[in-house]
């Protein structure tokens, strides 16, 4: 049986970002606050990666969707006292945590778009980083109906759990162009990256393991 989990695209920096902490930011509770709604986006995740069920018995993906919609609104009011959180602002954990929490607001991609705009001066202030605004900008893309710029999003197609493909992408001759501008790896490795992680995450393990 083949299954198609979409990863929600940050599993690994997630992790390190939750743990690390950055001194002498202009919010330090505002960063603590991201902090820790970003553990609980990715609880689920973590769980679902290492194949571990929910004690409870819930349904992990179902826990995720809520956790989801459950933070939009507080992000939204965040950016309506705040502005957008970046590096200065809050430190670049917690400027990277909260660009994940926009990323999985697929709900209302409206307030991802004003989001993508709000962070655009800010990548050129170095105030955020640009392979997030990558991210944010082909997430806002899929969820708008247009084609990706930098093949972020992906699928999984082929023969038993399937390779990683872009769900879209405008002019695929010159992606590696775009994704070098930003600083970001060639596609083709990218793409072998999101492969292995679904194989690994789709496999079943030894009870033992």
């Amino acid at each position: 049986m083949k299954y198609f989990f979409l990863l929600p695209f940050v599993i690994g920096s997630v992790g390190e970002a939750v743990a690390q902490s950055t001194p002498a930011v202009q919010y330090p509770q505002l960063s603590k606050t991201l902090d820790s709604l970003a553990y609980v986006d990715q609880w689920p995740m973590q769980r679902m990666f290492k194949q571990e069920p929910d004690s409870a018995g819930r349904d992990l993906v179902q826990v995720e969707k809520e956790n989801f919609a459950r933070h939009q609104p507080l992000l939204e009011k965040i950016v309506r006292r705040y502005g957008y959180p970046g590096i200065r602002q809050v430190g670049k954990t917690s400027a990277n945590n909260f660009w994940l929490l926009v990323q999985h607001a697929d709900a209302y991609p409206t307030f991802q778009q004003q989001v993508l705009k709000l962070m655009l001066p800010e990548v050129k202030r170095k105030n955020a980083d640009s392979s997030n605004y990558a991210y944010l900008t082909d997430r806002v893309a899929i969820n708008t109906g247009q084609p990706e710029e930098y093949g972020t999003q992906v699928e999984y197609k082929g023969p038993g759990l399937g390779q990683a493909v872009p769900k879209s992408l405008r002019d695929p001759a010159r992606v590696n162009q775009r994704r070098a501008a930003i600083g970001m790896e060639p596609l083709e490795n990218y793409l072998r990256m999101m492969t292995q992680m679904h194989v690994e995450m789709n496999t079943p393990k030894a009870p033992n393991q």
